[in-house]
């Protein structure tokens, strides 16, 4: 038997907003917790949300009535405004090993910022698919973000 190789996700998207206020939306944990949600209905808590390399960090995640999960990690790299990157630490209790998340923004010029995004260490394709449709749903909620600050 062999040991299949971790899972990942990458996801492009472009934003009608200068990479500066796209970065900020990422660093700020106020507006962190508004986007960074897999379903608008979840609530999400951020704790020590303050983007330095090696700082920790803790999210709190609950669906209402259905499910709620903490999750722990810090940052390992943090370089205004092009790359923030962190890795989330194993969670024995949800079953998921440790995973890390990678963002890296590009200025196309005229206010528009591509953002792309790398979520690897995923263990299957169930884990794989949540995690891709979860990261869908946000950067979809953080347009909105980012178009209300324009």
């Amino acid at each position: 038997m062999t040991d299949s190789q971790p899972l990942s996700v990458t996801i492009t998207r472009e934003y009608d907003a200068p990479i500066d206020l796209v970065f900020a939306a990422w660093t700020d944990a106020d507006k962190v917790s508004r986007w960074m949600k897999c379903d608008d209905s979840a609530v999400l808590e951020c704790s020590n949300w303050q983007p330095a390399t090696g700082a920790e960090f803790t999210t709190t995640m609950e669906m209402p009535g259905q499910w709620k999960v903490q999750t722990t990690g810090r940052f390992t790299t943090v370089e205004p405004p092009h790359l923030l990157a962190y890795v989330s630490d194993e969670n024995s209790a949800m079953q998921m090993p440790q995973m890390t998340v990678r963002v890296e923004l590009e200025d196309l010029g005229n206010e528009r910022t591509r953002l792309t995004l790398t979520h690897t260490g995923m263990p299957n394709d169930d884990i794989c698919g949540v995690i891709q449709g979860g990261w869908s749903n946000s950067l979809t909620a953080l347009e909105a973000i980012v178009a209300v600050e324009i």
